[in-house]
């Protein structure tokens, strides 16, 4: 009896394991982005997001992802992809403050600091112990200075 269960348990975790999951693409996408094969990176985080669709996570991974090609190369097609993953991770989870973060960061860094500032503002009420704190203040100052 117990050698039965013991099988049951072995079979149970070894079928956990051998399907797709999104944290095990999130891994391998995070592995490729810092070797700075972004592209494979894009392909792991698209894999996850296939598995899971709400994973916030998964959203903005592929947006750092876009931004990294966006900076190689100028495309505008990757900035469009990279803003619409941040969206998407913001949208999945309104409270995701590294998402916010980058969000507001891709806006201010292309002129729309008004766009940014309130998304800095909330990410800094979610994590006020931010260490960039001071920075992401002067970025509010300057967005809100615009209005």
């Amino acid at each position: 009896m117990a050698r039965a269960i013991l099988i049951a348990l072995v079979l149970a975790a070894l079928s956990g394991c051998s399907g797709d999951n999104a944290e095990k693409y999130l891994q391998q996408g995070f592995s490729q982005f810092q070797q700075q094969q972004y592209d494979q990176a894009i392909q792991s985080y698209r894999k996850a997001i296939e598995v899971q669709p709400n994973n916030a996570a998964a959203y903005n991974m592929i947006g750092m992802a876009y931004r990294f090609k966006y900076n190689q190369s100028a495309n505008q097609e990757w900035r469009a992809q990279e803003i619409a993953a941040f969206q998407k991770a913001v949208a999945i989870n309104p409270n995701y403050w590294v998402a916010l973060i980058n969000l507001g960061t891709t806006y201010y860094y292309q002129g729309e600091k008004t766009k940014a500032a309130p998304l800095f503002k909330k990410a800094l009420a979610l994590n006020p112990g931010h260490p960039e704190k001071a920075t992401l203040e002067k970025m509010i100052a300057a967005g809100e200075a615009r209005r």
